[in-house]
């Protein structure tokens, strides 16, 4: 009798810092440097968007690795100098810079992130993008990376897996107005191997904007139960799983990542995240900004 070998799934939401969590997710009076080992008590994992801003500093990435329990990950979106202002042209020494910061982190680790802005298709620049990924995948080939489109004539199958042929994951997105690219991942992860994890991005309807990020205050029960449905089975399938939900997906992100647990959970059973933390002492950054 063989034992079925089950994927892992790190989840969590887009950032810990968001000054509308205190009091309903965060106790009334965690302070903001708290925050992170707080968070790192109820999940996983975690996406930075700072990072598309400006990267950390090593004390920084230390204070952050510190902060929370051994299996804990951080997803770090690459600097928008790379993706959407230079758009990928002359950006060597700045993908390096970033290359080494997720590397820095070790087994906390998730996969980095390269989101391409919406403007950058494969009609007018596709030729720069597939030399972009090659120099990638020659360069960081122990990183794990993924990287986001936007544009239509991107989100294709062979776009996906011309990514996975190179050991980088094709990001799957619930963007309201945008496709789905489910199935585009899914067969370019059938003929690359078990190697190749899930990158969902759960974002939802943020050009719509809600007045706060303190609840849920529009559910999205269907697309859980989809997206629930695709995790257990990847899970199943023995491939890892990153999901990173966005307040804008129902509201209040924490409650949703609740949710989306309660519902894979009706699948198969998921182990429980009971992390011996250790009590950072010193100061930290915290400071978190959004960009969906």
């Amino acid at each position: 009798m063989t034992t079925e070998i089950l994927g892992t799934l790190r989840i969590g939401a887009s950032s810990w810092t968001f000054p509308d969590w205190r009091g309903v997710f965060y106790p009334p009076q965690t302070p903001a440097n708290q925050q992170l080992h707080f968070y790192a008590t109820k999940f996983n994992s975690v996406e930075i968007n700072t990072s598309f801003y400006a990267l950390p500093a090593p004390k920084t990435l230390l204070q952050w690795v510190e902060s929370v329990p051994a299996g804990f990950t951080f997803s770090l979106k690459a600097p928008k100098e790379i993706s959407h202002d230079k758009r990928l042209v002359n950006v060597e020494r700045s993908t390096r810079a970033y290359l080494d910061v997720v590397r820095s982190l070790g087994p906390a680790a998730a996969p980095g992130l390269f989101q391409l802005p919406s403007s950058f298709s494969r009609s007018r620049e596709g030729r720069r993008l597939a030399n972009f990924v090659d120099r990638l995948a020659d360069v960081a080939e122990e990183i794990p990376l993924s990287v986001e489109v936007r544009a239509i004539d991107l989100m294709t199958n062979a776009f996906a897996q011309f990514l996975a042929e190179r050991r980088i994951g094709f990001v799957v997105v619930e963007r309201a107005g945008q496709p789905d690219t489910y199935d585009c991942w899914q067969t370019a992860a059938e003929r690359a191997g078990p190697r190749l994890p899930l990158h969902i991005r759960l974002i939802g309807h943020d050009r719509d904007p809600l007045p706060d990020d303190k609840m849920i205050r529009r559910p999205q029960d269907a697309l859980l139960a989809k997206w629930a449905q695709r995790i257990a089975d990847t899970l199943h399938a023995g491939r890892d799983v990153f999901c990173y939900v966005h307040n804008p997906f129902e509201g209040h992100s924490p409650e949703t990542v609740r949710r989306l647990q309660a519902k894979v959970s009706e699948h198969l059973p998921l182990p429980a995240w009971n992390p011996d933390i250790v009590r950072p002492t010193g100061k930290q950054d915290g400071r978190q900004l959004a960009l969906f």
